[in-house]
């Protein structure tokens, strides 16, 4: 009897835990520059501790720098979709698992024209600070 009283306590321990954990909300910025005249939309798509997709924003300016926060404080993430003429590109996802409390993630995004007009993401140079992005 003693160890199913036990066991019982146990398992409430371990879901208060379980449900009380959470992560700091984390900024993340953009720079695109390039050339972004075909580029429809930017996308961020959050991601939560399960490593699943939890919420979409497709509202960051192609034109200028800007910046989000991380919607939930269980959010472990960001993937990056940009939607041009051309098709979708994916960046990501990247995981910071509270290994970057505080920090910045800093993505400077490239666009050229290749041959046949097609657009493609050149390199993403993602870095994080704990000040402002150089761009800022």
């Amino acid at each position: 009897m003693m160890f199913v009283q036990n066991l019982g306590l146990l398992i409430i321990l371990l879901s208060l835990i379980n449900t009380s954990y959470s992560y700091p909300q984390h900024r993340v910025a953009f720079n695109p520059r390039g050339v972004n005249s075909v580029i429809n939309r930017i996308c961020i798509h959050w991601y939560d501790y399960h490593q699943n997709e939890i919420s979409t924003e497709c509202d960051i300016p192609a034109e200028l720098f800007s910046s989000k926060t991380s919607p939930a404080n269980w959010s472990i993430g960001y993937k990056l979709s940009i939607h041009t003429v051309a098709g979708t590109f994916h960046n990501g996802p990247y995981f910071w698992w509270d290994g970057w409390v505080n920090g910045i993630y800093c993505n400077d995004i490239h666009f050229h024209l290749r041959e046949g007009g097609l657009v493609v993401v050149e390199t993403l140079n993602k870095s994080i600070v704990y000040d402002k992005c150089s761009w800022e």
